[in-house]
């Protein structure tokens, strides 16, 4: 019991220590920015854009699909939806919390997707639990990105 304890005061002294030297504030808008660039970088098709938003080993897990990791097989993700698709989708954040070096969104996304060979377009009603990494720079990337249909 005493080295549980021990442990927790550790991992809260260390927590509070990080999220102290941080303007959460600051990271709370990069956050806010964050969520801006990646509906722009979707309803702009671009992959490259949308890759580069993502930390180096991001896991992506949308719904009917494996879990995707890696720069290399967000690119394909990200060609196989924007090749066929125009989308135009808004984010909504309903919740940031900044926890030092972590942080995550959850929230809302709509809109629609429409097939660029044509057809109806198709809404897009769906929610996202975004975690975001502070990078050695500073800046934040995507770490994990989990999110599935309200439909």
């Amino acid at each position: 019991m005493v080295r549980i304890s021990a442990a927790l005061l550790l991992l809260a002294t260390v927590g509070g220590c990080s999220r102290a030297s941080h303007d959460t504030d600051a990271d709370e808008a990069a956050i806010r920015e964050l969520v801006r660039q990646t509906a722009a970088a979707n309803n702009a098709a671009d992959t490259l854009a949308w890759v580069a938003l993502f930390d180096e080993g991001a896991v992506y897990m949308a719904p009917g699909m494996p879990e995707v990791t890696g720069r290399d097989g967000l690119m394909d993700v990200a060609a196989a939806g924007f090749g066929p698709y125009a989308a135009a989708v808004k984010i909504t954040p309903i919740e940031i919390e900044v926890l030092g070096d972590w942080a995550f969104a959850r929230s809302h996304v709509s809109g629609s997707v429409t097939p660029r060979a044509g057809g109806d377009p198709i809404v897009v009603d769906s929610k996202q639990l975004v975690l975001y990494r502070r990078q050695l720079d500073g800046s934040w990337k995507i770490a994990r990105l989990i999110m599935n249909s309200n439909s």
